[in-house]
């Protein structure tokens, strides 16, 4: 079984550990989002954020076009502003951040 057939890339962890002792970690969040929403993720292995590194995102069903817009940090929350979705879409956001 293949790590995305495990849903590996789906779960809340810690990337990497920096030799200067800053932590890369992921945030997993899914909801049931409409045309405009605001979503936040949470990275539960970070106590602040200083920095998202990459967003991705996937839809069930598949959307070809998603627009990330704002975002902002606070402690270890991400908040994203997403638009491009159908009513009742499911959106998995992953975020993935630096802090410490």
């Amino acid at each position: 079984m293949s790590y995305h057939e495990r849903g590996y890339h789906r779960v809340n962890r810690i990337v990497t550990t920096l030799f200067e002792g800053r932590t890369v970690a992921k945030g997993v969040t899914t909801e049931i989002v409409y045309a405009l929403a605001y979503v936040t993720v949470t990275v539960p292995n970070l106590n602040f954020i200083e920095e998202v590194l990459n967003i991705q995102w996937h839809t069930d069903p598949p959307i070809d076009y998603v627009d990330v817009g704002n975002k902002d940090i606070s402690g270890n929350v991400v908040g994203i502003t997403v638009s491009g979705t159908a009513g009742g879409t499911t959106l998995t956001l992953e975020v993935i951040a630096i802090g410490v």
